[in-house]
């Protein structure tokens, strides 16, 4: 099976994807001691394996946890996670990277370096495509961690990807960061419940009509 490694794990969304996708989570780093507990409960309700880590990511010794998971570097085929989003977002006051919070996402890169997973997967708020670096250059902070992966060996693909156009009754607009150390490249999968574009190919797969709630509850009930 696949393995992977779920950084600011939260109560567990992406992992539920990342496992769907066939995809056995080695260990899940997480902080929030409510969030850890929903993460406890999934544990113990699916007896999954996986090794929580409550504690700052900043603290963790990539040496000590690749030892304690019993891989080598190169061994991990997914490392991923959406860190936090607040100083990027458009919604608040923007700090950036000169708020704490906003150089977490470079432990992206803190891990990658001492891991090498084939493939790496970030979501963020579309905010961190222009977001500012601390010199105040808009885009920089985008720019700094595509040139830092790319450095490492990782060819790099973003996209904005909205999830009503994947099933879900939610218009909700995330930035999908994709890198991946292998050939071919990544190509992000069309949409699946989004009227037809016709730029994107000559031969539209079939689509279906975006999901509301109300067509859930229907489903479901």
């Amino acid at each position: 099976m696949l393995s992977a490694l779920s950084l600011f794990s939260g109560a567990g969304g992406m992992d539920i994807g990342v496992r769907q996708a066939g995809f056995e989570i080695l260990a899940d780093i997480e902080i929030d001691p409510y969030c850890c507990k929903t993460i406890r409960s999934a544990m113990d309700r699916e007896n999954l394996r996986t090794l929580l880590i409550e504690k700052d990511i900043k603290q963790v010794d990539p040496s000590h946890l690749i030892r304690e998971l019993t891989i080598q570097p190169g061994d991990l085929d997914l490392l991923f996670g959406g860190s936090p989003c607040q100083s990027f977002s458009q919604a608040g006051k923007r700090g950036s990277l000169n708020d704490e919070r906003g150089l977490l996402l470079f432990e992206f890169v803190r891990l990658a370096k001492y891991f090498q997973p084939k493939f790496i997967v970030i979501e963020q708020v579309k905010g961190i495509l222009n977001a500012p670096d601390k010199s105040g250059k808009n885009g920089g902070v985008f720019e700094s961690l595509k040139n830092k992966l790319e450095e490492l060996g990782y060819r790099f693909r973003q996209q904005i990807l909205n999830s009503a156009d994947y099933g879900v009754a939610q218009l909700r607009e995330r930035v999908f960061i994709v890198a991946t150390r292998i050939k071919p490249s990544f190509r992000f999968p069309l949409p699946t419940h989004s009227k037809f574009d016709s730029q994107l190919s000559l031969f539209p797969p079939p689509r279906e009509k975006p999901l509301t709630i109300n067509a859930l509850i229907r489903i479901y009930s």
